[in-house]
C-alpha cells in the first residue's frame, strides 16, 4: 500500500539561497507518516498514552531537485521491509509526477523504560502484507 499526503512548502522552510532546506524534508518525512500509521489504525497521540514510542532509528535521505516556497508536493509513504521488531518507511516527495527527493527511516517500537517491544501484532501483519504487495508490483 502506498499512502499519499498532500503538503504545500512554506516560505519560513527556506534557506538563504531560496529553495527549502534540506531540513524541512525531514518534517514532511515525519508528517505524512503520521498520518500513514493513523491510517492503519495507530494513532501516535494514544500509542504514546500507552507509552508506547516509536522513534526513528536511522535516516537514508537523498535529494533529486529542489522545492521552493509555496510548492504543492506530495509524500508518499509506504512500507519498504519489516521484521517482528524493526521496520522500515520509504518516503518519496513528488512534485506533479516529478520525484525531487526521496528517504527511508528505520524505526522500531520501545515502551516507557525504552525497551525494545514487538511491533503490534495487526500493524505487524498489515506491515508483512504491504510489503508482499509491493514485491508483485512490475
Amino acid at each position: 500500500m502506498v499512502f499519499s499526503f498532500p503538503i504545500k512548502t512554506r516560505y519560513v522552510e527556506t534557506a538563504q539561497d531560496g529553495i527549502i532546506h534540506h531540513s524541512s524534508y525531514v518534517i514532511y518525512y515525519e508528517t505524512a507518516r503520521i498520518e500513514f500509521l493513523k491510517h492503519k489504525g495507530y494513532d501516535i497521540n494514544e500509542m504514546e498514552k500507552q507509552a508506547i514510542l516509536s522513534p526513528v532509528v536511522s535516516l537514508d535521505a537523498h535529494y533529486l531537485k529542489p522545492l521552493r516556497s509555496l510548492e504543492q508536493i506530495k509524500v508518499q509513504v509506504s512500507v519498504h521491509s519489516c521484521s517482528r521488531v524493526r521496520f522500515q518507511i520509504l518516503h518519496e516527495i513528488f512534485k506533479g509526477d516529478e520525484k525531487v527527493a526521496f528517504a527511508i527511516t528505520t524505526h522500531c517500537f520501545i515502551n516507557a523504560a525504552f525497551r525494545p517491544i514487538s511491533i503490534p501484532a495487526e500493524l505487524l501483519q498489515s506491515f508483512r502484507k504491504d510489503v508482499e504487495l509491493k514485491k508483485e508490483m512490475p
